[in-house]
């Protein structure tokens, strides 16, 4: 990760849950027809971490009448279970034009300061295959044409993208209560007419990073367990 922060993060507390309906404001996304629209144009939201993933419907697990108002889950097999997460990956199905996306977390750590990336891939050959967890190795054995170790060399993690996240900061969380951030001014590369919104296609991906879960901040950040819910996308 790079050693010099961007200011395009905006990392605002929003109110907290309980809203009711009408004051969620998701702009293109219109309500009137059951927020459909917005569903159809994400898939399912994948959790990574070390040793595997998890997905979570939008409609039924992140973003509802029942979790806006209750800031919680209508069926216990729709919670989205805490961990150690290092990518939140939403997958985007429609070109959009985003202003903002909000995102409520919940961690039972005391002290926890929640550092974050995002990175936009626009398909599958851009996303990184070689993920640096915190547990991954930083060699790997050499092997003679006889299968003796003979040295270690580096592995080569993809994922640290320096100076390629279209947002970063970080935020401390209240320990035990849902900590709600909205995040906007995206510096998107690649855009003809960069606007500090983020474009989307259908195929691409964004990808949230915990910095706090990833192996390259090893000792520099202290690791955090979370779950997070209402996931709150406005497009224009």
């Amino acid at each position: 990760m790079s050693a010099k922060k961007r200011p395009f993060l905006s990392l605002l507390a929003i109110s907290a849950f309980g809203l009711s309906g009408c004051a969620v404001n998701l702009g293109a996304f219109e309500k009137s027809d059951g927020y459909k629209n917005l569903y159809e144009s994400f898939g399912d939201v994948k959790g990574l971490y070390e040793g595997g993933d998890r997905s979570y419907d939008i409609e039924t697990s992140l973003f509802n009448s029942y979790t806006i108002e209750k800031g919680s889950w209508k069926k216990e097999e729709d919670a989205v279970v805490s961990d150690y997460y290092l990518y939140l990956i939403i997958p985007t199905k429609k070109e959009l034009t985003i202003e903002s996306i909000s995102l409520g977390f919940f961690t039972e750590q005391e002290g926890a300061e929640l550092v974050i990336s995002m990175f936009y891939f626009r398909d599958d050959s851009e996303v990184p295959t070689k993920i640096k967890y915190l547990h991954s190795p930083e060699t790997k054995p050499i092997y003679d044409e006889d299968g003796n170790i003979i040295g270690e060399e580096p592995i080569e993690y993809d994922d640290e993208l320096v100076g390629m996240s279209i947002l970063e900061g970080s935020k401390g969380l209240t320990r035990e209560q849902w900590n709600n951030f909205s995040f906007g001014s995206f510096n998107q590369r690649g855009v003809l007419k960069p606007d500090k919104y983020l474009h989307t296609n259908d195929g691409g991906y964004l990808y949230i990073r915990v910095e706090n879960n990833s192996g390259w901040n090893v000792g520099r950040l202290s690791p955090i367990t979370f779950t997070f819910i209402n996931l709150l996308i406005r497009a224009i």
